[in-house]
């Protein structure tokens, strides 16, 4: 029987409330949404056993115990461990590799040297650079093509100081799933230990850490299906048994004395203090329910929502595809011609289309790859031909629309003169009635802005994970005035929003503006999220912080 996604999407509630009814979720590589046995699963640890565990022995603390251990042994058989005591539970994937970071690089010897890729999440980079400034240890880099790592020349940067090699099972910023068969092959003759991030690959294929042969494997279960704030590290036993723990405290230990302290066995010795138990119930229940699951057909889903997408992207002048259909774990990566990543974000947002704009915490495949931000639409075995038809429609319009406003032109006049935001009319932004009126208003405003590349430089730049901008202040005479410029037109529209209310006014005059009560009535209220993602609020946090403490 064929795979039916929309059956599938029926388990998740999400989906099923009122104001979610026309979602397409297309944000999975962030999270995924979860089901309601993982829902239920923690509310009912609350209800039903809440208690600390390994510790005391009444009812309570029983049940508790069992349920985490149980989970231990689902978990061991989630990925074919060989025991169930080469489980670590841990906050996430990130708390993984930061806890294998501190205690396998505490036994290297200086100038040894950590093999990672140019495609890693920051979490599988920033706890080795850390941990190579701390231990003289040496950092080398998978040769890469554009930012694109070539796994297969891998064996050009290993040498015989390389001690651990840490890879991703498949990246989270194009999707790209290295052959780890072939990784294998490449590491099995060489004395060092070999670290799959694993954070993707779990969330589409069934996982086998020993016919990997990996050494370590970490996951976090948001992705998954399961619960935030819960994930697991697996490691060899014999390797587990070998390393010092990284924290210190509750449950690791089995006798403390004043001077030192006896470590409790595995797992325990490295779950210190009280674990996120009803995340663990829910990760539990997580594990049953793709085990009631067709995965192989749940994949060949997704591929197929890939591979339509990339097709139909690759065929349109309008976009760059980033990423490649082929031996891809569920992402679309791409930026558009015309406007910016981050405008094309905004008018997907409009139609409740979620996706994520950005480096996706890969930065280092950022900037040697040449493209700083991208779109990135990542598919999940819930999303349906429907949501698929539904994002390629609402590329089309925003092609469109961005083509419509690139042809228009402003007449320098009473009402438009570039860079004097005293005259923008601002009524008619009020007088929009919809969000699509609203976006075409601001696109147009944003040519009021005129270029400044001279002003693009390192000290004006506000950085916001989805769309940069750069900001220039000066005062004279008691009076604020400003200079911007940001590759967002959306941006470009919202900084002349703001410039028309505090360009050119005094300090008691700016600080006297109610600037979200006017963005409100403006429906606008959304970009002044305090997301760090969020390019404008960074932009609008510069330009008040600048009114209140001028640079000198």
């Amino acid at each position: 029987m064929s795979f039916s996604a929309e059956s599938f999407r029926k388990a998740f509630p999400l989906f099923n409330q009122e104001e979610n009814k026309g979602l397409v979720y297309l944000d999975n590589a962030a999270t995924t949404q979860k089901p309601e046995s993982v829902i239920n699963a923690v509310r009912d640890y609350y209800m039903h056993s809440n208690a600390n565990t390994h510790r005391s022995s009444h009812r309570l603390a029983r049940r508790a115990t069992e349920m985490v251990e149980r989970v231990r042994g689902q978990t061991a058989q989630f990925v074919h461990a060989a025991s169930s005591r080469e489980i670590v539970f841990c906050r996430g994937a990130t708390e993984a590799l930061n806890l294998l970071a501190h205690s396998l690089c505490a036994s290297l010897d200086a100038g040894d040297e950590i093999v990672i890729s140019t495609a890693e999440h920051h979490a599988n980079i920033v706890p080795w650079q850390m941990a190579a400034k701390r231990f003289n240890l040496e950092l080398r880099y998978v040769p890469h093509s554009a930012g694109v790592p070539e796994f297969d020349r891998l064996d050009e940067v290993l040498s015989e100081r390389t001690k651990i090699v840490s890879l991703t099972g498949g990246s989270n910023a194009l999707g790209l799933r290295p052959d780890l068969a072939a990784l294998r092959e490449i590491l099995r003759k060489r004395n060092l230990i070999w670290i799959v991030d694993g954070a993707q690959l779990a969330a589409h294929e069934t996982v086998d850490v020993q016919k990997i042969g990996c050494d370590f494997f970490v996951a976090s279960a948001h992705k998954f299906y399961g619960p935030s704030g819960i994930g697991f590290l697996y490691g060899r036993e014999a390797l587990l048994e070998s390393m010092p723990p990284w924290l210190g405290g509750g449950e690791m230990i089995s006798e403390v004395d004043l001077e030192s302290s006896q470590y409790a066995g595995l797992p325990h010795k490295f779950e210190a203090g009280t674990s996120p138990l009803a995340a663990i119930a829910g990760l539990g229940a997580a594990l049953e329910f793709l085990e009631q699951q067709d995965r192989a057909a749940m994949a060949a889903h997704e591929q197929r929502l890939v591979c339509w997408i990339h097709r139909e992207l690759m065929a349109s002048p309008h976009f760059r595809v980033v990423s490649q259909a082929s031996h891809n774990l569920g992402i679309v990566a791409f930026v558009p011609v015309h406007g910016s990543a981050a405008d094309l974000m905004h008018w997907l947002d409009e139609r409740d289309i979620a996706v994520r704009v950005g480096h996706h915490c890969a930065q280092l495949l950022s900037k040697t790859s040449g493209e700083s931000v991208t779109v990135r639409a990542s598919v999940a075995a819930y999303n349906t031909d429907r949501d698929t038809q539904a994002f390629l429609q609402a590329l089309e319009e925003y092609c469109d629309i961005q083509n419509s406003i690139a042809q228009a032109d402003i007449t320098p006049g009473e009402a438009w003169v570039r860079d004097d935001f005293s005259r923008l009319p601002v009524e008619r932004l009020l007088a929009q009635r919809n969000w699509q009126g609203r976006y075409k208003e601001l696109l147009l405003w944003s040519k009021t802005i005129a270029e400044k590349p001279e002003i693009r430089t390192e000290d004006n730049l506000v950085r916001g994970c989805e769309s940069a901008a750069w900001l220039v202040h000066r005062q004279e005479g008691g009076r604020h005035y400003f200079g911007l410029e940001s590759d967002s037109r959306v941006v470009k529209g919202l900084g002349a929003l703001l410039l028309s209310q505090i360009d050119g006014r005094t300090t008691s005059e700016i600080q006297a503006q109610d600037l979200s009560q006017l963005f409100t009535e403006l429906g606008l209220a959304k970009h002044l999220s305090e997301s760090r993602s969020n390019g404008f609020y960074a932009l609008l946090r510069r330009a008040l912080s600048l009114v209140e403490h001028p640079l000198t």
